[in-house]
């Protein structure tokens, strides 16, 4: 084992923006250090699991926390995965779609390349999409009931992840630049994770505002970040900024006009910063890993979809969440393993550009660029890239759909997907791992607790922010939060809830308790979630790092010990400043 004492920024991307930027090495310091307390917090959450309102879903033992243990120094495994969004595939292209009754018949594989490529396809006059169905469009159904197996003659739900890129949930996002007849003319690529541009937000907005100014588009302004109401609420009206009472300015909107969708019009919308799928999160990322690591029976171990159906960890079927899981499990019946620093998800490029060709047989791969990230910096030789673009100048006289791929013409980005990979790795420790064989997760039918998914300021959830960040504690403030929980007593009152923090310089007074509250997406699994609306007062020495926090319900003691109700890590944090 080697020191270990931050987890580093993404492809070691921090530096490299703040000195484009040009600005301080403190403020570099303090995001550095911002950074490695929200992956150790979702670190810590991911290894104690759901033992609240899950049955063989903890402990996770075989995952380790570097900060606490040191560095493994054995090979690092690459686990890698092809970034076109699997599921389209598996549900539209399957015969079975038929009993749906909205497609007459199964979709082929140039129409699902043109819905990933834009959201929505028409079929005999229908307009069919992913997302935000407009007056005349149909909203696609999928099956309800996929493990072990897809019914396709059960129910049928809405197509999710829901989102202007939902669809797009294979860690790897796209927006398309088409030029006058409508011919794609710039690709970009994306695998960054929102939560480096909400960490950076909460410092300084306008570090943002240069990135995005950067890479996307000069013509952004701050105010086109700003996370806004949707809808009148009770925290503010419709249209006006989201303000996020822990720092005094308007909150980030992850989903803002210039990182919105699959298309981009240059100086006016669209773009591709970050990742906006709602699985698509860092700490996702880390929940899965460390989830894959319980051993299960060899009935089911064998197969990354039977795997993923028993042990409950992401979405089946995409080729990211059986693929990642499925890996870590592998390597976690040798030794326990951690993610490789620095955690993230990256771009792996096209390894021969020799079989692309223009139309008239040019040498098109330097139009391929890495504007994020490195190549070949991985483990293994693998690359680390966040952001790269495959863009053919007006000048050029020809379009990316005028292209070849070893004789394949670029009609859509699928075929340009379908070289490429996504990728992260895992770093053994070559400690002996716990073998035991736990049986599949299954939902508690007694003893259940509030299983703590996200705590944000009140105006946040209002304001329907994605963000998963630890909510920030200031000592010496008092803000009101919401915690959103899944499982609370359905009996519970606002008389009768009630909320604990480790730290007891914190004082809670529960507002009011929501019986329904939002959905947190890439976490809750849709059985159902509860909030409570609480004013926090942070004590002026409350000691500054990682909170934890449990939700107890009415019928629970005043103060169970942790092995009677767990507490849980990554959803709080108190400020050093």
């Amino acid at each position: 084992m080697t020191s270990f004492t931050a987890f580093s920024t993404p492809a070691l991307q921090g530096p490299k923006d703040y000195q484009l930027l040009n600005l301080p090495q403190d403020q570099l310091a303090a995001f550095e250090a911002d950074w490695s307390a929200n992956i150790a917090g979702w670190t810590e959450m991911s290894m104690i699991g759901n033992p609240w309102s899950n049955l063989y879903d903890a402990p996770r033992d075989n995952y380790y926390n570097p900060l606490v243990e040191g560095m493994g120094t054995a090979s690092a495994a690459v686990i890698s995965w092809l970034p076109f969004p699997n599921r389209l595939i598996q549900f539209l292209t399957n015969p079975g779609i038929v009993q749906g009754g909205q497609l007459a018949a199964p979709l082929s594989q140039d129409q699902v390349q043109q819905l990933a490529d834009t959201g929505q396809i028409t079929i005999n006059g229908t307009t069919f999409v992913l997302f935000n169905p407009q007056p005349g469009q149909v909203l696609l159904k999928i099956p309800g009931d996929r493990c072990p197996a897809i019914d396709w003659n059960g129910r049928y739900v809405d197509f999710s992840p829901s989102g202007p890129r939902g669809w797009q949930d294979e860690y790897c996002e796209w927006s398309i630049v088409r030029n006058a007849q409508g011919e794609m003319q710039s690709v970009s690529f994306t695998c960054e994770n929102p939560a480096y541009f909400l960490t950076m937000w909460r410092q300084n907005p306008k570090a943002v505002l240069g990135i995005y100014q950067q890479f996307i588009d000069p013509a952004v302004q701050i105010e086109d970040l700003f996370l806004r109401y949707e809808f009148d609420q009770p925290t503010g009206k419709k249209g006006d900024p989201v303000v996020d009472p822990t720092t005094g300015i308007p909150a980030y909107d992850p989903t803002n006009k210039w990182n919105r969708g699959p298309a981009r019009s240059p100086g006016s919308f669209g773009g591709a910063m970050h990742l906006t799928s709602p699985p698509n999160t860092l700490s996702a990322e880390i929940y899965l890993a460390a989830a894959a690591t319980i051993q299960r029976s060899s009935a089911v171990n064998g197969n990354p979809q039977s795997l993923i159906c028993c042990a409950q960890y992401g979405q089946n079927f995409r080729n990211s969440d059986p693929n990642i899981g499925y890996g870590a499990n592998v390597a976690a019946r040798t030794s326990r393993l951690t993610l490789t620093d620095p955690v993230g998800l990256y771009l792996q490029q096209p390894q021969n550009f020799q079989g692309w060709q223009g139309p008239g047989g040019q040498d098109v791969s330097g139009y391929w660029k890495i504007l994020r990230g490195t190549a070949g910096t991985g483990p293994n030789g693998s690359d680390q890239i966040l952001h790269a673009v495959f863009d053919i100048p007006d000048s050029a006289g020809f379009s990316i759909e005028d292209c070849t791929i070893y004789g394949m013409p670029i009609s859509h980005v699928g075929v340009i997907l379908n070289q490429m990979k996504v990728a992260l790795a895992v770093t053994p420790n070559n400690a002996t791992p716990d073998l035991t064989v736990q049986a599949c997760v299954a939902d508690r039918t007694s003893g259940v607790q509030p299983w703590p998914v996200q705590m944000v300021p009140e105006t946040l959830f209002y304001g329907e922010s994605p963000s998963d960040l630890p909510a920030l504690l200031r000592p010496g403030s008092q803000n009101r939060f919401v915690l959103i929980v899944q499982g609370a007593d359905e009996n519970t009152t606002t008389a009768t809830a009630r909320v604990q923090f480790s730290d007891p310089n914190i004082s809670i007074r529960i507002e009011e308790f929501l019986p329904n509250a939002s959905a947190v997406p890439g976490q809750t699994n849709g059985g159902g979630t509860q909030g409570y609306v609480m004013t926090v007062a942070v004590g002026a020495n409350a000691r500054p790092g990682p909170v934890w926090l449990r939700a107890l319900n009415p019928a629970e003691g005043a103060s169970p010990t942790p092995d009677e109700h767990p507490w849980e890590a990554g959803l709080a944090v108190i400020s050093a400043t």
